[in-house]
């Protein structure tokens, strides 16, 4: 098999401050994708801009700024300045399944109306530089699986989308457990339905033979890793180095740098469950310690 990309995810709520200076700093992901920045009414101030993006480009890779908003032309507007500061790639956020989110028709919201998708991407894209590559996030559908043909083709219908990350499950599944052959016939479906354009797959893939394995059995260009990421940080590493630390001590050495980062108590504390979980000794302690 062929080298295949492998992307961190996103992770709205995770991706800030001191753990973006701890992550580059131990050089865990080859490449950053930022959470989503909501662009709404009006485009935000240079400042609120640059205090969001400028954490991810201190690190020596390759950023891709994730936007997401109801309003094409002010997206189109905040990705260009991202752009200027020094972003390489745009995606868009069609697969947030927040009802908060999508109930306004922002995130996975904007499945409900398929025949906007081609004219949003269209307008996001006329804003950048040529040169700049556009993607979209997207989900299996709003609520049946069997939207897919018809939302991959507005997507690729507009011509100026270079590649596509897919979230196998629709926005009212939410994280829900699937099984394992849920996953694969859907990302197969999808790499049927994107033609030429690559496609990045997403959701519950926690090791890098379950990588390899999704990737030789549907053809996918690689794949993108959120919350078991947390579970073992060296894990993104491991596709192209062996000798990194395994996923206990990795936790330990994540989790030391995190605290030089004088993160706030509540943060680490968050972490702690995710990296440990809630029955882990790790997070007894620090919950403990809180209460002391």
């Amino acid at each position: 098999m062929g080298a295949f990309e492998v992307w961190p995810g996103p992770m709205e709520g995770v991706g800030r401050g001191g753990f973006i200076a701890a992550v580059n700093q131990l050089k865990l992901v080859p490449r950053w994708m930022t959470p989503f920045f909501r662009v709404s009414h009006e485009l935000p101030r240079r400042r609120k801009l640059e205090t969001f993006l400028l954490p991810f480009l201190a690190a020596d890779v390759p950023v891709c700024v994730q936007l997401m908003g109801t309003e094409p032309e002010l997206i189109g507007c905040a990705a260009r300045e991202f752009v200027q500061m020094g972003a390489e790639s745009v995606n868009l956020n069609f697969g947030c399944p927040s009802r908060q989110v999508s109930s306004g028709g922002a995130g996975g919201g904007a499945l409900r109306h398929p025949e906007k998708l081609a004219s949003f991407c269209r307008t996001v894209k006329a804003a950048l530089p040529e040169n700049i590559p556009l993607s979209v996030k997207m989900r299996a559908g709003w609520e049946d699986e069997n939207e897919m043909d018809t939302l991959f083709q507005e997507v690729i219908s507009s011509g100026v989308v270079s590649k596509i990350f897919f979230h196998y499950r629709t926005v009212k599944e939410l994280y829900s457990v699937q099984p394992v052959e849920v996953r694969l016939s859907r990302v197969y479906r999808a790499v049927k339905l994107c033609r030429s354009i690559p496609l990045i797959a997403n959701g519950d893939i926690s090791s890098v033979t379950e990588a390899q394995e999704l990737v030789s059995a549907s053809g996918c260009a690689g794949v993108m890793i959120a919350r078991p990421w947390l579970r073992d940080p060296y894990l993104l590493r491991r596709f192209d180095d062996a000798s990194v630390p395994d996923a206990v001590s990795g936790r330990e050495r994540f989790f030391a740098e995190l605290k030089e980062r004088a993160l706030p108590e509540g943060a680490l504390i968050e972490l702690a469950l995710m990296l440990w979980g809630r029955d882990s000794a790790q997070f007894k302690q620090l919950i403990a310690g809180k209460r002391g």
